[in-house]
């Protein structure tokens, strides 16, 4: 992907989490926790991804 395509996957990602913690009842938004996004999770908890924003 270039980096416009990699805004506009995190933008819909943003979108969809602030629908898991606002929608009453739950959200759905269909991405499976693979091994890939696993991966991720991992390298963001373990500090290695650092949001500069914050």
């Amino acid at each position: 992907m270039n980096v416009d395509q990699h805004l506009k996957v995190a933008q819909w990602h943003i979108e969809q989490a602030r629908l898991h913690a606002t929608v009453e009842g739950g959200h759905k938004c269909g991405c499976p926790l693979n091994d890939g996004y696993a991966k991720i999770i991992a390298e963001v908890e373990s500090g290695k991804i650092v949001d500069e924003g914050h």
